[in-house]
């Protein structure tokens, strides 16, 4: 249980404080993303990853705002996050029964990220134009990045130029000194080896779908919401 909170709490902060702006073409859209493989050699994270696979992240995007909703664990958590086109956020999340609401400015996230330390921040970055792949219809080439400060982490992705996107898809790592967008990745933190690819990507979105209900979330900052799950027994490190 202590793993599984460690696992979620990290989520939690770095969902909230990791995005950014690629800056291309497509700016309106919907896009699937499935977790199609986890690995890793402890042996209580291998025995969460039956859970973990098929996992998707539905990502909608249009006139700068964003809107990631996450539905991990069979449905035991849900995690949507909406980053307007000024970066302010709002993260509606539910687990065990619990209901929880954290909004925050740009100046509060650039506040948070400055007071918190991102193993993740630091990136060292290399491109093979030649490695390429054709992902749900997109022409893609390799990205190999490195984390000096990170041990054991990496990121190996398949990149497309053809996307304007401010979510976070890839928890604690900015997008911002990526070429391109990730549509296909594989993450490892240090903890395990998590794939990623888009299943789809349409180039529609209804707005509505940014209106989000807070009826029967308790509003909370940041710092609230991590004091509570510390309450829970879990800690916030990798």
């Amino acid at each position: 249980m202590k793993l599984f909170k460690n696992i979620l709490a990290t989520i939690c902060l770095l969902t909230f404080t990791g995005f950014s702006t690629i800056q291309a073409q497509l700016s309106e859209g919907t896009m699937t993303l499935e977790i199609t493989d986890v690995t890793s050699d402890n042996p209580q994270v291998a025995a969460m990853s039956d859970m973990m696979k098929g996992n998707q992240t539905v990502v909608y995007f249009k006139d700068g705002t964003s809107l990631t909703k996450m539905n991990m664990m069979d449905g035991m958590i849900k995690i949507d996050v909406r980053v307007d086109s000024e970066e302010n956020t709002d993260m509606l999340m539910e687990m065990m029964g619990n209901k929880m609401w954290v909004a925050a400015t740009k100046a509060e996230n650039d506040r948070m990220k400055a007071e918190n330390d991102n193993p993740l921040e630091e990136m060292e970055i290399s491109y093979d134009e030649g490695d390429t792949k054709e992902i749900a219809g997109y022409d893609c080439y390799k990205m190999i990045v490195t984390f000096p400060d990170a041990d054991n982490a990496s990121l190996e992705a398949y990149i497309t130029e053809g996307l304007k996107i401010n979510a976070p898809v890839i928890q604690g790592v900015e997008l911002e000194g990526f070429k391109g967008f990730p549509l296909e990745y594989t993450f490892n933190n240090g903890m395990m080896n998590i794939t990623v690819t888009t299943a789809s990507l349409e180039t529609t979105v209804d707005a509505s779908v940014f209106d989000l209900n807070t009826s029967g979330f308790q509003k909370m900052t940041m710092q609230e919401l991590m004091d509570m799950m510390g309450g829970m027994g879990g800690s916030f490190g990798f």
